[in-house]
């Protein structure tokens, strides 16, 4: 697939288009928004710019998924992240946080103006086109949001009803960047789920089952890509019936399955192992002071570390440990990423259905059962990464080896931080980072000033 990058020029709230060089693929001329949705050529182009945007160093480029990993436990991040790893000591003027903040809601913006643009032309495109950019633009804006409300607001069932505050929901584009209706205030974190929720089931209906070619099938967002994402809504919920209706969705399916080894996935981007990853290549890249392989390579950046607790999470055969982690002078490293600028940031692996199914089948065991399909999903994990395969006694020892299986399995790919606070745990102390007890203040990130200044309607996190 080739890709033509479409700017909209969020920070101006305008909506003035531009083509640049993606891929191989030759540049257009600039043209404004009215020429860049005139031809069915034009629009298919246009809506390349979703994914585009989704490439944004500071956000889905790779650093939204460091992020939520250096707030957890398993990867030591030096200094080149500021404060983010710190929680108490992250303050609302932080800059790597303002940056995060700035690229999901450029992203956001960027699949908002692609449909208020689209939709007068949508005639222009078969119906199947235009349901698929539909879906797509409801695909991107979904996960942006997913990050920004388990980033900067309490998890799900913090409150009975969901009530806290989460985030703006900004779900329109408008040319004129001084308009009140800019300044939005944080909806509830319930509203930001229901929206999501609705985006996704959208989605889901519009969204083609796959592609022609196994480049798009894994870079470009299917059924399968938003049926996963509502498999990781719904968990996140607490709605653990829906979140096994979808993994049982997608393992339903003949397109999935593991690779013959865990390292596969990640030296091989389109394998049927990967669900959705945002591409990357040689020529288009959040460069080497932001792609993953850059701050994970020890041998490159060598920003991010392991922590010796994870490392001895895994036995001495584990090919997780023997392939995927290496050790230099006392240190363990994660070369899951070992591709430099060119590493695609991988969003749904089929490993993450698989323990989400387990993780439901086990709570769901009547009693003390021990659920023998979750202990199977678990063991084709563990067997294909030549690791002892788990036999629980009981269903606590086996719903804690699902936790840890999903640490070990989905380690550095944006989970750290989120897994324990959807579970109602805080994060561990670890190395020079204090424990933060689950309700904490500082495991939510501060609302950047920059945008607390301009708004007069947000509010900010509490302790900051």
């Amino acid at each position: 697939m080739k890709f033509i990058k479409l700017v909209l020029v969020a920070t101006a709230l305008t909506t003035v288009a531009s083509c640049h060089k993606k891929l191989n693929e030759e540049p257009l001329d600039a043209f404004g928004s009215a020429d860049a949705f005139s031809s069915a050529a034009r629009i298919d182009k246009s809506a390349i710019g979703m994914y585009n945007a989704l490439q944004n160093a500071n956000y889905f480029g790779g650093r939204v998924l460091i992020y939520a990993d250096i707030r957890g436990i398993d990867a030591v991040a030096n200094t080149f992240f500021g404060n983010m790893n710190l929680f108490g000591l992250t303050k609302a003027d932080d800059g790597t946080v303002g940056a995060a903040w700035q690229a999901a809601y450029r992203t956001i913006y960027e699949c908002n103006a692609f449909v208020a643009n689209f939709t007068p032309n949508a005639a222009l495109v078969t119906q199947a086109k235009a349901d698929q950019y539909i879906g797509e633009a409801k695909f991107i804006r979904s996960l942006c949001y997913f990050y920004l409300v388990n980033l900067w607001a309490q998890p799900y069932k913090f409150t009975a009803d969901a009530s806290h505050l989460g985030v703006p929901l900004v779900l329109t584009a408008t040319a004129n960047p001084f308009d009140p209706s800019n300044y939005l205030p944080r909806a509830t974190v319930k509203q930001v789920y229901d929206q999501m929720e609705a985006d996704l089931l959208d989605a889901d209906s519009k969204l083609p089952a796959t592609y022609s070619d196994a480049y798009s099938r894994t870079s470009k967002a299917t059924k399968a890509a938003a049926k996963a994402a509502l498999m990781r809504l719904y968990l996140y919920k607490g709605d653990n019936a829906k979140a096994l209706q979808y993994a049982n969705a997608i393992m339903g399916l003949t397109t999935y399955g593991l690779q013959s080894s865990p390292e596969v996935p990640f030296r091989t981007f389109t394998t049927n192992e990967s669900i959705f990853s945002v591409a990357m290549d040689g020529g288009d890249n959040p460069n080497t002071n932001n792609a993953l392989g850059q701050h994970y390579g020890p041998t490159r950046r060598g920003d991010i570390s392991v922590s010796d607790d994870f490392a001895n999470q895994l036995e001495a055969t584990d090919k997780r440990k023997t392939i995927l982690l290496t050790q230099i002078s006392g240190t363990y490293w994660s070369t899951k990423y070992n591709a430099g600028t060119t590493d695609w940031v991988p969003v749904f692996r089929y490993p993450e259905v698989l323990l989400t199914a387990a993780e439901v089948l086990a709570t769901q065991a009547a009693g003390t059962t021990v659920d023998a399909t979750a202990v199977g999903y678990v063991n084709q994990i563990r067997t294909r990464a030549n690791a002892t395969p788990i036999a629980p006694a009981t269903k606590a020892e086996l719903l804690d080896l699902i936790a840890r299986e999903r640490r070990i399995e989905l380690a550095f790919e944006g989970q750290g931080s989120l897994e324990f606070l959807r579970r109602g745990l805080g994060i561990p102390a670890h190395g020079i980072v204090a424990a933060q007890a689950y309700g904490s203040n500082y495991v939510v990130l501060p609302i950047p000033k920059h945008d607390l200044d301009l708004n007069p309607n947000l509010v900010k996190n509490p302790g900051y």
